[in-house]
């Protein structure tokens, strides 16, 4: 039925090649702000041009190209279960999926919002485990209320391992938690070695500002080289707040920003894997507020996407949903649904943001379950169809079968083998009113509340075994021990 992806580019060729050059200059001639004398002093060995005492780096023509040459074509972020491994490029011709991550706030079925307590993590993995557009989930921001604020990732990882089916993109809050997430990770799949055979998790890095990468950051770029975890390198501007105004400017700073983090990983680690993940934000000047779902930034997410997949032949990632609207309203459905179906025309590898509200702030099952059938029909968008005799209905027409006046389509042969090819999403209304009316009048919100009722009432479909779990635990009491003042 499917052909492959169908795209939209956003530059011609010549922008393309202006920007990519640019891109390069950049870092040939301003360099970026490193804050981590380890990893300074084995750029500097790598041949970067460091400045121990400014620490500031710069990298050469020749140095950007071999590590772009060692970024692997091919690699596999794995899961926990086994069951829902995810090949890079997507042989079907697809992209991924993940959830929403770093929000602060749960809103419940129940419509009640609050700080993420732990309960609310096992739910939120419960139902993600249970989504088949779904590939891969991010940790929530368990508040500090409920475990330690100096070791919420390392609370939240714990519950990650035990309960998530899927593979895990991790968020560090510290620089000194990185280690311990990485043993925690590694506890689960039996030790360092096979996670670096069968990563279950990936790293998360940003900069700010501009070109600046701090301690932390810095930190998750050097351990994530020395164990081999990939990493999905990430910029996070804001247009007209700390990167120029025009979507453009803001697609190409976040761009440069990603990019330097690959060159410096593929030089420390040749061939570890990486996904560029830019993830774009605008200020809205006449509020202030930070959005994340304006048209300019849609099209600036697509322009970022197509610098890495098209110029790069580096696998993408950026926001797929999202919506700054603070409930499931029309605003919300209108921004989530467009921007999905935008990015899914785009080049991006993966889509995430799902289940997210209030310009990423707030998670919410209810939409965690819609947003699972905005990506059906965003997939089959993006898969396009074949054209040919057979899809035309070549034969049948040219027979002239249509002239008999007792002739249905019903009853073609062609229907006999086509029918089944529409998407059907599980939750949208295909018949009429009256059967509408017989099975009570649902709207959508309502048929997301029966689904989640329904998931939580069925027993959940992974968890780590016991002996790998007492390991990821021995490794939080570790980390507890390290991390928490009390």
């Amino acid at each position: 039925m499917a052909v492959g992806r169908k795209q939209i580019w956003m530059m011609t060729e010549e922008e393309l090649a202006h920007v990519k050059a640019r891109m390069e200059q950049l870092l040939i001639e301003r360099g970026v702000h490193l804050d981590h004398d380890p990893m300074l002093k084995d750029l500097a060995a790598c041949g970067c041009i460091v400045d121990m005492e400014t620490k500031d780096v710069k990298f050469t023509k020749e140095l950007i190209d071999k590590a772009i040459a060692a970024v692997p074509a091919e690699f596999t972020l794995y899961s926990p279960s086994g069951t829902r491994d995810l090949k890079f490029p997507n042989p079907e011709g697809k992209f991924y999926t993940r959830t929403n991550t770093g929000a602060p706030n749960y809103r419940t079925v129940d419509g009640d919002t609050h700080y993420v307590k732990p309960e609310e993590v096992d739910e939120w993995y419960h139902v993600t485990n249970a989504m088949e557009n779904l590939d891969f989930v991010t940790l929530p921001s368990t508040s500090g209320e409920y475990v330690p604020g100096d070791a919420v990732d390392v609370y939240t990882l714990e519950k990650a391992l035990k309960y998530s089916a899927k593979h895990i993109w991790i968020q560090p809050y510290e620089a000194d938690n990185v280690q311990h997430l990485i043993d925690m990770s590694a506890a689960a799949v039996g030790g360092y070695e096979e996670l670096r055979k069968r990563p279950i998790v990936s790293m998360i890095a940003c900069s700010v500002p501009v070109l600046t990468y701090k301690h932390m950051d810095a930190e998750i770029l050097y351990l994530s080289a020395k164990y081999g975890v990939p990493v999905q390198p990430c910029s996070l501007p804001t247009a007209g707040a700390n990167t120029p105004v025009t979507a453009q400017g803001t697609a190409f700073v976040a761009s440069a920003e990603v990019f330097a983090q690959i060159v410096m990983l593929e030089l420390l680690c040749p061939g570890l894997p990486v996904i560029a993940t830019p993830l774009l934000f605008s200020m809205d000047m006449q509020s202030t507020y930070t959005l994340q779902s304006n048209t300019e930034i849609t099209m600036a997410r697509l322009m970022a996407m197509e610098i890495f997949e098209r110029g790069y032949n580096i696998r993408a990632h950026s926001y797929g949903t999202g919506t700054d609207s603070l409930i499931l309203d029309a605003q919300n459905f209108i921004e989530r649904t467009s921007l999905t179906q935008a990015m899914a025309l785009g080049a991006g590898s993966v889509l995430g943001g799902a289940g997210q509200l209030e310009t990423a702030k707030t998670i919410n099952p209810i939409q965690l379950i819609i947003d699972n059938e905005i990506f059906g029909i965003a997939q089959r968008l993006r898969l396009g169809f074949d054209v040919n005799d057979e899809t035309l209905d070549w034969d049948e027409l040219i027979a002239g079968i249509d002239k008999d006046p007792f002739f249905s389509y019903l009853m073609s042969e062609h229907t006999f083998r086509h029918y089944e090819e529409p998407h059907r999403p599980d939750m949208f209304n295909r018949d009429g009113v009256a059967r509408w009316e017989m099975e009570g009048s649902k709207d959508l919100l309502t048929k997301a509340r029966e689904k989640f009722d329904a998931i939580m009432a069925t027993p959940d479909t992974y968890q780590l075994p016991a002996d790998k779990a007492a390991a990821v635990e021995e490794k939080l009491r570790i980390a507890h021990k390290a991390l928490v003042k009390e």
